[in-house]
């Protein structure tokens, strides 16, 4: 099955080139947008968003009730302890204002200090905010009482200025968020997905017991394989993401995904029955470290390696045929005889004669590529990576010679 993606902790995306990226191996990519919360996204959300489909909102009111009663049930069972680790104080300058100037984060993260902080949290952290709706009335009541969170106006690091919110310390906003991102996909069958490297949490049930394994110490969670589509997905993709894919127009995306759909869900195809494989192999695996090897070789070997062999068929039937044509139209060396040719040659002579060796060339590589065209075709469709060979050209800087071959292969119907 070809999921959705579920997008956590945050509503808004913080990485230009992860949601790029995301695109190019997720059919589609929900968020947690609570009812009243206002999305502010930039210029390249709005393209994924608008003209290919790919961010749709969801609201978590059904899944906020389940997750609230996990909190809820740790607040009631240990709350000393986690009031002496994440309880909020009152601290900073007199003229500090109600704002949260955190954002939520795992355990362990470090945070920096912040002398305008009306509250900080029991080590010192500023606050993160989460927003009203996303847990119950009885969470928030108890929350409040507790001391495990104060009400705020503002949030400096969110779009959503002002909103209310609930300030409390990050990693005890992180957890909350992962039971309610986990309640949620165990709803729709969503895929958590973050661009958050040190979070892939979500996926597994979060109960109170986990809760306190992670925020309290203890026996640590088994590791979790339900999120290995997405580890794949994104380990393949990068095989053919170039460096500076913040800077590709999302545009790029769009085009990709419609021109090449029924090869794009070939590929979803192919990461589904890597993840499913994997899941049945390494079930109660616990080290992160011994999961994260097995992904990335079964990665090399379904797509990595696929794609070499691809790459060389598409060259062997492609590229290197095209070259051969024009050298032996011209004769060798053909670029110095092109040169010396138009270099003596004025007016719309110029003209005739170029034409005339356009032509030429279009003619040649049009019959000597009709074949090459079946053999690609046929390369194209028995691959399950011709997606990524699709990705890894089309978001290159096009050369003005790329262009002049390219142009050359559409006229032949063979082109990549």
């Amino acid at each position: 099955m070809q999921r959705t993606g579920l997008y956590y902790p945050y509503v808004h995306f913080r990485d230009p080139a992860w949601i790029k990226a995301a695109a190019l191996y997720l059919p589609e990519m929900a968020r947690v947008v609570p009812e009243g919360f206002r999305v502010s996204d930039p210029d390249h959300v709005r393209v994924l968003r608008d003209e290919l489909g790919f961010v749709r909102d969801i609201d978590p009111a059904g899944a906020v009730e389940a997750a609230s009663r996990q909190l809820l049930r740790l607040v009631d069972e240990r709350g000393e302890e986690v009031r002496s680790r994440f309880g909020v104080h009152g601290a900073g300058t007199p003229d500090a204002v109600d704002v949260v100037n955190a954002e939520p984060s795992p355990p362990g993260t470090p945070a920096p200090g912040d002398d305008q902080a009306r509250f900080l949290s029991t080590v010192g952290r500023p606050l993160a905010g989460l927003y009203p709706e996303e847990m119950s009335p009885e969470l928030r009541d108890a929350l409040f009482g507790t001391g495990l969170a104060v009400r705020r106006t503002r949030n400096a690091v969110s779009h959503g200025a002002h909103h209310a919110w609930v300030g409390m310390d990050p990693a005890l906003a992180w957890v909350y968020k992962c039971a309610l991102t986990a309640e949620l996909a165990a709803r729709t069958a969503f895929l958590p997905v973050t661009d958050q490297e040190a979070a892939h949490t979500a996926v597994d049930p979060w109960d109170a017991e986990r809760m306190a394994a992670v925020l309290l110490g203890g026996a640590p969670a088994p590791a979790g394989t339900g999120d290995l589509a997405g580890r794949v997905g994104v380990l393949s993709v990068r095989c053919v993401l170039p460096a500076r894919l913040a800077e590709v127009p999302a545009e790029k995306i769009v085009e990709l995904r419609r021109k090449y759909e029924p090869e794009f869900f070939a590929y979803l195809d192919a990461i589904a029955r890597t993840a499913a494989d994997l899941r049945e192999e390494l079930a109660g695996i616990r080290s992160p470290q011994a999961l994260d090897l097995y992904v990335r070789q079964a990665v090399h070997k379904d797509f990595e390696v696929e794609l070499v062999k691809l790459r060389e068929a598409m060259n062997g039937v492609g590229l290197q045929t095209i070259t051969t044509s024009v050298s032996t139209t011209f004769d060798t060396p053909t670029s110095a005889a092109l040169a010396s040719g138009l270099i003596g040659t004025v007016g719309g002579t110029v003209a005739g004669s170029a034409a005339g060796i356009v032509a030429g060339v279009g003619a040649t590589a049009v019959g000597i590529l009709g074949g090459a065209r079946r053999q690609r075709d046929a390369a194209l469709a028995a691959s399950p990576v011709s997606f990524l060979l699709r990705v890894e050209r089309g978001l290159k800087p096009t050369t003005a010679v790329r262009r002049i071959g390219r142009a050359l292969r559409r006229s032949a119907g063979a082109s990549v």
